[in-house]
């Protein structure tokens, strides 16, 4: 039968017979395909085609609205792409069927099947489905439709052509909205036990040597929404042989649902078994790749087996961008130490500290010379990346730094588990012989060999740190005094400090990364031996968080102290006390200590300062003062602290309690098991307290550092403003490290650095009102996907009836109190025991957290700052608690319990 001369609805069989380059044009893409299967002789379920000239018929009465709605799109204004949408879909909606299309759905319908039937009627345009432009979820699909639905759902269908995120697609892509040649499959709905997607090649890399299945339970939705557990399988082309395999805990299946088309069900105490066995993850393969031979290129195919274990091909496409590299950005861990928008001068620093430290980290870790040097051109500089002023981990690249040393690869969980990154590894399945297995532990014994020699040189290596620390801190001193020549400050002479600070200090903190490596896994270990003796996941890390509780010896809980002893002075001073009590705002106290009479206590306020003026709110920002050009800001936390009546010995005792109650418990657990056990355990507990307290202890030496970094760029912004580059000194951190080295040297392609200032100044006031993602994945040229307004909409998923809201428990304790608020930490905030909520915290917040009764992060994980000077002062601590600062308000009323990782809305503020 000719194509051209079917009616308004086109039978499958017409389809499977044609075959001609006409189809995709006639049928779109998606049908056509579906036609060349059957063509092919694989089962296809049953279909029709409402045609592009039967759709465009239907379409006709709103065809000029719609193009005159289209003039006035502006596809980089989520505002315009979401007006346009509205108004084109309302007009389509609003139609019916012509009467031809009708008559001709309700034939065609008949004849699909016997007896009752449910139907998934999908779209089918030109280009969809291509190797270039899959268009993947950008049309809308209706399952579970009953045949009277069916023109409904049709009109749905076409609607979804000019969706929000369809004329975003188009117009990103660079094709026509205007030009949409769309049909729509309507094709008998298999009711499935397992479905999901095969891949003849690999879909990331493009390897054609392997390909990929991915399955759940159900119909095949789940899959391809990201909505239900899926099992996925690796295979070797050439073998056919499943060399990984992962296969999760499914609790979810998508099911057909007759007043709701289909919906997520829970599976009661979920299902751990293979949603496929080894025979079906084989067949999968291998039609994949005999359709891949048959169509002259890759394939991603949709499919479902029945529950009498029949297979049904649903979609078979090319697969789209193959080897397209994949960069995933995450700021989960990142965010605590950068919170908000960061100025171009800190990114550029720290992008430049992070190639240093973990080149030398690499090497620490055992990787050859030859890795370092291949490495040192695409992935050392680029382990930090930024979107709209935030600063993200490139969360690809740390992958790679694990996988480029031979055995590290099991490492890669427990530091997943300890920065509370979403888990994107999957482990290969071990070999089971043979010279593989062998290799596999001559590498696991060389990876320990090299972390126990890094061990023995830890305690020499931190004290090396902080020697090297000292020698900067004293040279930068000496060349900033005013009595020291002009030429030892000039900026020549501030740019070599800064490259020999960037390779020498900087690489000196390498230290740190590999005390925080034993930190994490030990901190993993720890958690998993209590598993194995019989306590659940969240009672092994309950028990596990309470044995970190009251560690002395933590360098970052010394501010704290400080202000805590100078607070107990003002408590037993009368005039003291008169004074921060009394009405004078935070400055006039400050002037007014400049009194003989407040000599002695203003030297300590002062000394306090000199030792602890760099651990600030965002202290690693550049552009954060440090508390010595701002001594007034002291005063509003000293009156917390004696409003509050704080007292650090009585928040360690409590700490201590909590230990020896966890201690005995723990023994308890131990009691029955070997000597081994007990000496396992004992060991791996003692050392992850001691690198815990280390990471604590090395991160104030970080703040110092940073420290140093600040007050030379803010010499070099006083010289640039004085030579008249700068309006304003602080315009110096508008400016990247890289930039500020040009202009001193003469390489800038670019002198006119007021004009940079204004843009960078005005992007950064447009992108705070900005909403970002914790986590981005791009590919290709990442800009163009970190630019994409769908970014920036406001997150709208936090379910406002939610009463009780559960993160991650960090600090024992259970407090009432009421919620305050803080979206950017103010150092005036007065705080008198309510519970601090924010969306990230950074080590600075332990002023603040000292006077609060307990903290609520959305961020955050079991061994980020937060979680540990929570334990170590006995403050509640809750993170990783999604959307509450959208969900609480200061003054709601509420119970925090840091223990079962809770926080419950008691009252809500009726203001």
């Amino acid at each position: 039968m000719n194509p051209t001369d079917t009616g308004t609805v086109v039978p499958a069989s017409v389809l499977a017979e044609s075959g001609t380059p006409d189809d995709t044009a006639l049928f779109g893409a998606k049908a056509a395909n579906l036609g060349r299967l059957l063509a092919a002789g694989y089962r296809v379920p049953p279909f029709v085609v409402v045609p592009t000239r039967a759709c465009a018929e239907i379409l006709a009465p709103v065809a000029d609205a719609v193009a005159e709605i289209l003039t006035t799109l502006d596809h980089t204004d989520s505002a315009s792409l979401r007006s346009v949408s509205a108004d084109i879909r309302a007009l389509i909606l609003d139609l019916s069927l012509p009467e031809s299309v009708s008559a001709g759905l309700e034939s065609a319908l008949a004849e699909l099947a016997d007896g009752p039937v449910r139907l998934a009627v999908r779209s089918s345009v030109s280009g969809e489905d291509s190797a270039t432009d899959s268009f993947a979820g950008q049309l809308d699909t209706f399952l579970n439709v009953a045949p009277e639905a069916v023109p409904r759902a049709v009109l749905g269908v076409l609607a979804s052509a000019y969706s929000e995120r369809s004329l975003f697609y188009r117009a990103h892509r660079g094709l026509d909205n205007g030009g949409v040649d769309c049909a729509v499959l309507v094709q008998v709905l298999v009711d499935s036990a397992v479905a999901g997607v095969a891949f003849s090649c690999n879909p990331q890399t493009g390897d054609p040597a392997e390909s990929v299945v991915s399955a759940a339970l159900g119909l095949g939705e789940g899959v391809v929404a990201g909505t239900v557990e899926c099992d996925t399988y690796f295979l070797d082309n050439a073998s056919g042989a499943i060399v990984s395999r992962s296969v999760a805990d499914k609790r979810h299946r998508v099911v057909a649902d007759g007043a709701k088309g289909t919906v997520v069900a829970a599976i009661e105490g979920g299902d751990t078994a293979p949603a496929l066995t080894d025979a079906q993850v084989t067949e999968l393969a291998r039609t994949a790749a005999r359709l891949a031979e048959t169509f002259g290129a890759p394939q991603d195919i949709e499919w479902a087996y029945d529950v009498d274990g029949t297979l049904f091909l649903l979609q078979a496409r090319p697969v789209t961008a193959t080897g397209a590299r994949e960069t995933i950005f995450d700021n989960v861990n990142v965010a605590e130490s950068y919170p908000g928008l960061s100025s171009p001068l800190t990114f550029s620093i720290l992008r430049a500290a992070y190639e240093q430290v973990f080149r030398a980290c690499h090497r620490d870790f055992g990787a050859t010379a030859e890795i370092v040097d291949r490495n040192a051109a695409d992935l050392y500089p680029y382990l930090v990346g930024t979107a709209h002023g935030r600063i993200y981990y490139n969360i690809s690249n740390w992958y790679r730094l694990f996988l480029q040393i031979p055995g590290m690869e099991f490492a890669i969980e427990g530091w997943e588990a300890a920065l509370n990154i979403e888990n994107r590894y999957r482990r290969p399945a071990a070999p089971e012989r043979g010279f593989a297995r062998l290799r596999m532990y001559a590498l696991r014994v060389r990876v320990i060999a090299i972390i126990a020699f890094g061990w023995l040189r830890l305690p020499r290596r931190l004290r090396a740190f902080f020697t090297e620390l000292a020698a900067f801190t004293a040279d930068l001193d000496h060349r900033l005094a005013p009595e020291t020549p002009a030429r030892e400050r000039d900026p020549e002479a501030l740019l070599q400090w800064t490259e020999r600070c960037l390779n020498e200090l900087v690489p000196a903190y390498s230290v740190q990364i590999f005390n925080d490596f034993l930190a994490q896994q030990l901190f993993h270990v720890v958690g998993q031996l209590l598993e194995r003796k019989g306590l659940d996941e969240s009672e092994a890390i309950t028990l596990r968080n309470e044995l970190f509780c009251g560690e002395e010896g933590v360098d970052s809980v010394d501010p704290v102290r400080s202000a805590l002893e100078l607070t107990a002075t003002i408590r037993a001073d009368a005039e003291l006390r008169a004074l921060f009590e009394g009405p004078l705002d935070a400055h006039a106290v400050w002037k007014t200590l400049a009194q003989r009479e407040f000599g002695t206590f203003r030297a300590a306020y002062l000394r306090h300062i000199a030792l602890f003026g760099d651990r600030t709110v965002d202290e690693l920002k550049l552009e954060t003062d440090p508390l010595g050009e701002h001594p007034q800001r002291l005063v509003p936390m000293l009156r917390n602290y004696l409003r509050g009546g704080q007292n650090i010995d009585d928040m360690a005792a409590r700490e201590k309690a909590i230990r020896r109650e966890a201690e005995a418990t723990a023994t308890a657990l131990f009691r029955g098991g070997s000597a081994v056990e007990r000496l396992a355990f004992r060991f791996a507990l003692g050392r992850a307290r001691e690198h815990v307290k280390q990471r604590e202890n090395m991160r104030l030496g970080r703040s110092r550092s940073f420290g140093l970094i600040k007050r030379v760029f803010r010499e070099f912004g006083t010289q640039f403003h004085e030579a008249g580059l700068l309006e304003r000194p602080r315009d110096i951190f508008w400016l990247t490290y890289e930039e500020i080295a040009a202009l001193t040297r003469g390489t800038a392609v670019d002198t006119d650095v007021a004009r940079t200032v204004r843009t960078r100044h005005g992007d950064h006031e447009r992108w705070r009102a900005v909403a970002m993602p914790s986590r981005i994945v791009t590919t290709g040229i990442a800009a163009t996907e970190i630019n994409d307004p769908a970014l920036e909409a406001p997150p709208t998923d936090a379910d406002t009836s939610q009463k009780v809201l559960r993160g991650i428990g960090c600090a024992p304790g259970r407090v009432e109190a009421s919620a305050l608020v803080l979206g950017t930490p103010d150092p005036d905030v007065e705080i008198d025991g309510q519970i601090l909520v924010a969306s990230t915290t950074d080590p600075g917040w332990v002023f603040l957290m000292v006077a609060a009764g307990g903290l609520i992060s959305e961020r955050g994980s079991v061994l980020s700052h937060t979680a540990i000077i929570g334990r170590e002062l006995g403050i509640p601590t809750v993170v990783g608690v999604p959307g509450v600062t959208r969900l609480v308000a200061s003054g709601d009323r509420l119970a925090l319990d840091g223990r079962a990782g809770t926080a419950t809305i008691l009252d809500e503020d009726p203001s």
